[in-house]
């Protein structure tokens, strides 16, 4: 057996091992690998060290990483984003800098250790948070597409900034001699103007056809995706081109973001990625050796504390400057409040430099392995958190929420409350509407917010837990509130703002409620919720009866037409 062989199979078995304890704990895979890199470094397991086939490996998943963020990015979500996020995305990163590195100053780091450092601190992890959001059914959410812009300008800005100081990097070599600086960075904006151009044309002019007659086998796809990943990277690392690995690997993969084929791609190349990106943390895990533990865990103290309070604290304040209410800007910090795997990659770039020490990657890999671990659980629990500290996030209510539309002038009384316009709730509104019985929607998605008010529906975008929209929908006075939501949490938080706002009143409204299974039924109905929607029990009593009532399935063509009807097809 040869020794690597060997040597990846008890990486990999002690990092499956771990991988298994830690999802037990529910906490993102990555900081099971950064375990087993410091298991692995503290017991003396020299393989992972720089120089080695791992290191090698670890290269290897830094540009397939990158690879696959080019062939991800989409270029038109930036118009996507709004001018009022993409202030508040390049503002996050200034200012959370500029504080960091006072910070860091004060804790005694020299200048260029300090801005890696600070720089680090700004990105949030875009893997884990949309994770976690998408989990919680948040994402299509304002606070969800707020925090997806934020993270999207973070992750462009981080990807410029590693190409640009992998290509300036001391260790790239200078094929122009000892040029002066200025004639040097021209010679390299030079060089890639023409690599550019080349990809340009290759990206229009070959890959589309090329790509559309091997599509169809997916092997032979697989191999041309890494070899023309692989390749790029190492042409334009080559002495007489003098750019870095994760500039190719980008660049490979921003050439084929609009092939018809990219989303195939895409799905063969991250399992190998994921592979190697493992393989990175796991090297940069071994590294989590200081020189003097005490003084570096009081500085990482200093810097978990900043990432998990100040940050968030930033961004509330950005939002509130721009009208957006404390519960929005409230949720959108506590969902950037960790450090981003790019953070990682930055500070590894800078020792691989030379201009950082181990010590102070150690650091930034501690702060990262903590934060991700308590922002998870911040993010998991952030409808609690904002009910104990409402009073603390309403001291960045500067504009009274002017940036998201309220109810002003609208009187309601005796009204239906409809909590969700998705789905089920869409069906629900047009039958309201034939009715004529006045009611309000509520809805986290400002897009379908929006569409109902251009329809002459009265809505309001919103989180119907938040005190502010219970006011401004009348909860009180509402004859009967129906929630669509799947959400448990803000589902039992309506039920005792009703109970305590009618307390002494002669009547309540109605409610009824949605249910996920039967345990969150059961337990509705212990709160004395007037019926309880069970999408699946409710299912298969309609399919029941549609088989009573037609046992040779005559009916089920015209079923089927009147459904897509509804659907709009």
């Amino acid at each position: 057996m040869s020794n690597i062989f060997l040597d990846l199979t008890i990486v990999l078995v002690l990092a499956g091992v771990v991988a298994v304890l830690v999802n037990l704990l529910k906490q993102p895979s990555i900081i099971a690998y950064i375990i087993t890199g410091l298991l692995l470094g503290s017991f003396g397991y020299h393989q992972l060290q720089q120089g080695n086939v791992f290191s090698a490996l670890a290269e290897v998943g830094i540009t397939l990483l990158l690879f696959m963020v080019g062939l991800e990015l989409d270029i038109s979500q930036l118009r996507k984003i709004g001018k009022t996020i993409a202030f508040v995305g390049l503002g996050q990163i200034v200012i959370t800098a500029l504080v960091a590195f006072g910070l860091l100053k004060l804790l005694g780091f020299q200048n260029l250790s300090a801005w890696y450092m600070a720089v680090a601190l700004t990105f949030s992890s875009t893997i884990i948070v949309v994770k976690l959001i998408s989990e919680k059914r948040d994402l299509q959410s304002l606070y969800g597409k707020i925090t997806v812009g934020i993270l999207l300008m973070q992750d462009i800005f981080a990807i410029l900034l590693l190409i640009s100081l992998a290509s300036l990097s001391p260790q790239q070599p200078n094929i122009y001699g000892n040029l002066p600086a200025w004639q040097n960075i021209l010679m390299i904006m030079v060089r890639g103007l023409a690599l550019l151009l080349l990809i340009g044309w290759l990206s229009v002019k070959v890959f589309p056809k090329l790509l559309l007659k091997i599509g169809h086998n997916d092997e032979v796809l697989l191999v041309l995706s890494l070899a023309w990943a692989l390749g790029l990277a190492s042409f334009v690392s080559l002495p007489f081109m003098g750019f870095s690995l994760e500039i190719g690997g980008f660049l490979a993969g921003l050439s084929l973001a609009r092939s018809a084929v990219h989303y195939q791609i895409s799905a063969k190349i991250k399992p190998i990625r994921d592979f190697f990106i493992i393989i990175f943390f796991i090297v940069l895990g071994s590294q989590l050796v200081f020189s003097n533990p005490k003084e570096v865990i009081l500085i990482a103290v200093a810097l978990i504390v900043f990432v998990l309070i100040i940050k968030p604290l930033i961004v509330m304040l950005l939002l509130g400057l721009f009208g957006y209410k404390p519960r929005t800007s409230f949720f959108t910090g506590v969902a950037l409040s960790q450090v981003s795997e790019f953070s990682l990659i930055l500070m590894a770039l800078g020792l691989q430099m030379g201009q950082l020490k181990k010590d102070e990657l150690g650091l930034a890999t501690l702060v990262g392995v903590a934060t991700i671990a308590a922002s998870g659980y911040f993010i998991s629990h952030s409808h609690g958190i904002y009910l104990k500290l409402r009073g603390l996030a309403e001291l960045f209510d500067f504009k009274k929420g002017a940036a998201e539309k309220d109810l002003r002038g609208v009187i309601l009384k005796n009204h239906i409350i409809l909590v969700g316009a998705h789905r089920m709730g869409k069906h629900l509104i047009e039958t309201l509407r034939k009715q004529e019985t006045p009611f309000v929607v509520v809805d986290f998605n400002p897009e379908i917010v929006e569409e109902y008010l251009e329809k002459g529906v009265t809505a309001i975008c919103g989180d119907i837990s938040d005190s502010y929209i219970q006011d401004q929908v009348n909860i009180e006075e509402a004859k009967l509130i129906i929630s669509t939501i799947p959400d448990i949490d803000d589902n039992l938080i309506l039920i005792e703002e009703v109970v305590r706002k009618t307390m002494g009143k002669k009547r309540r409204p109605k409610l009824i409620f949605t249910a996920q299974d039967e345990a969150e039924t059961d337990y509705l109905y212990k709160k004395n919720i007037d019926y309880v929607i069970s999408p699946h029990f409710v299912g298969g009593l309609h399919l029941a009866k549609i088989l009573e009532g037609d046992r040779n399935l005559r009916g089920l063509k015209k079923l089927r037409e009147d459904h897509l009807k509804i659907l709009g097809y």
